[in-house]
């Protein structure tokens, strides 16, 4: 497993939250409550996040909740690397989001 970048736990911490309240939150919410001093220095975090908590644990990604000020919705970062989906994104993005609220995130750690 990687290293955690920075504020990594925090983040966690914000998103199991906003997913338990069953809400999104912006990028740059995000980035004031854990002390970074934008919303494009989350990505970092929610990179991690992604890829070894969700992503190498077969879990709903909880990063779908983190979204954009204006669009209301995931970046194109929100994808990993080598990851494609075709026009139907945005009903993609609803279930995961849906898939996100119904789990349990008590449990999750930095450790998976």
């Amino acid at each position: 497993m990687a290293k955690a970048p920075k504020n990594t736990e925090e983040v966690l911490d914000v998103l199991k939250r906003c997913a338990r309240n069953m809400h999104t939150v912006t990028y740059g919410d995000l980035a004031q409550e854990v002390g970074l001093l934008d919303g494009r220095s989350i990505r970092y975090p929610l990179g991690y996040i992604r890829d070894e908590i969700c992503r190498a644990h077969n879990r709903p990604w909880l990063v779908a909740i983190a979204v954009n000020a204006r669009t209301k919705r995931p970046s194109g970062s929100f994808l990993p690397e080598g990851v494609d989906l075709s026009d139907d994104d945005e009903h993609w993005w609803r279930g995961m989001v849906t898939q996100v609220y119904a789990s349990d995130w008590s449990s999750v750690t930095l450790d998976g």
